[in-house]
């Protein structure tokens, strides 16, 4: 019984830690291959209001372009809610993110210094136990709120 119990403790702080990590990795801004194989599982499934995205392949790119709106940004999550399944696990957060936009945003849109575009929401999905740890297979963002001005749409 305590061995069980002390099992599925490690196994929500790996999680817990896996979804931290990918939140601080956002705000570092350095997205390659070994990026998204630390992450994700070949197979991942995104649902973000900017956009989604099914597969490891070509993640990197995706989120580099998604970032790159911006010349700063902030994100924390909170309220981590993991239940383990065996080699699975879901998982729910909230999430607050501070976009401050890019330099070139400032002078393109009028912007002035500093102007960001903030968002808090709720943060859905999976994990699987792989041979390199746990990886996330699916995160879903739900936005709760959004403030100030988002980021221009691209083509």
């Amino acid at each position: 019984m305590l061995r069980e119990l002390l099992g599925a403790f490690v196994d929500r702080d790996a999680v817990a830690r896996l979804i931290d990590r990918y939140l601080a990795s956002l705000d570092e801004r350095v997205f390659d291959e070994a990026w998204a194989r630390s992450f994700f599982t070949e197979d991942v499934r995104l649902e973000f209001p900017v956009g989604s995205r099914t597969g490891r392949a070509g993640l990197a790119e995706f989120q580099a372009a998604a970032m790159a709106k911006f010349g700063r940004t902030l994100h924390v999550g909170s309220n981590h809610a993991i239940a383990v399944h065996g080699d699975r696990a879901t998982l729910s957060f909230n999430l607050l993110a501070a976009h401050v936009h890019s330099d070139a945003a400032h002078a393109e849109r009028g912007y002035a210094p500093g102007t960001h575009f903030d968002i808090g929401g709720r943060m859905d999905g999976e994990a699987e136990r792989t041979e390199s740890g746990w990886r996330l297979s699916r995160l879903a963002l739900q936005l709760v709120w959004t403030t100030g001005e988002p980021p221009a749409a691209t083509a």
